[in-house]
């Protein structure tokens, strides 16, 4: 149990680094977040966010799964594709298996958010994972078979849930997400 608490504590300190630098961010891009609010959660927490909306890239994320979590990406990590897509906030969409008798509720999440290297290199889910090749500036795959992926001053994190019981997992799957975060990190 103590090791529970400390990975809980770490990841709580991370989610606090992770706020601190996005408003710090926001603030030194020439807004200022009272006066230009944007309200989202960040990966994992409730706890809101906010930017100056110079930077509109994240807001792809509202509207990623409709777009980019095709029948046949979902089908080739599902059991089955049936499902639907939703926004979760501004950054963020989930993909929700159909929910039917002996269905395992299984969930695709998108996130993206402003930060670059720094603070991509200073989240424990990057320093845990494996790196793979080919997506962003770097990117790694997570220990929960998800991508984390970094290009310039963009991050985007895919996330499937369970990682376990999918068709495709490990090295496979990281690929497949990256392409996901490869073509949010071409869009304007």
């Amino acid at each position: 149990m103590p090791g529970f608490r400390i990975r809980l504590i770490a990841i709580s300190f991370a989610m606090c680094v992770l706020v601190a630098c996005e408003q710090r961010t926001s603030t030194s891009a020439g807004g200022s977040n009272a006066a230009n609010p944007t309200p989202t959660a960040m990966p994992g927490t409730s706890t809101p966010a906010t930017s100056t909306g110079a930077d509109e890239w994240v807001n792809n994320g509202a509207t990623a799964c409709d777009k980019y979590l095709t029948p046949d990406l979902v089908g080739s990590i599902f059991k089955n594709s049936n499902g639907q897509s939703h926004r979760s906030d501004s950054r963020s969409c989930t993909f929700e298996a159909a929910h039917q008798p002996a269905t395992d509720f299984s969930t695709i999440n998108i996130y993206l958010r402003n930060g670059g290297a720094d603070l991509y290199d200073a989240d424990p889910t990057t320093r845990n994972g494996t790196p793979i090749q080919g997506v962003g500036d770097k990117a790694v795959r997570t220990q929960e078979d998800g991508i984390q992926a970094v290009k310039g001053e963009r991050i985007c994190s895919v996330y499937v849930k369970p990682p376990f019981g999918n068709k495709i997992k490990g090295e496979v799957l990281a690929q497949r997400l990256g392409d996901v975060c490869t073509k949010l990190f071409a869009l304007p």
